[in-house]
């Protein structure tokens, strides 16, 4: 059984503010699926809603979905904040 990729607060508050500034509606849901190209990486976009097969879930009021290309790759991992030279960044955690 997979656990689903679940957000740090800070995370989820960080996701949701740039959500606002850029003007993306609201109810806009986080996907998390494989990038684009030849790296082996993950893209993070608001879209309107999940695309069928997607996994579904709610952090901290900001609703997100994870592609099932990577949900694997991503179990009981979580996207959390890190702050380096005063600026933050998105990275990818063991959940605690």
């Amino acid at each position: 059984m997979i656990t689903l990729l679940t957000l740090s607060e800070n995370a989820a508050t960080l996701l949701s503010e740039s959500r606002s500034q850029q003007g993306i509606p609201d109810d806009a849901v986080l996907r998390v699926a494989p990038a684009a190209g030849d790296d082996a990486g993950i893209s993070l976009g608001f879209v309107e809603r999940p695309l069928s097969g997607d996994h579904t879930a709610t952090a901290y009021g900001l609703p997100l979905c994870v592609d099932p290309e990577v949900s694997e790759a991503l179990d009981a991992a979580q996207i959390d904040v890190q702050t380096t030279d005063g600026s933050p960044s998105l990275v990818i955690v063991p959940a605690p």
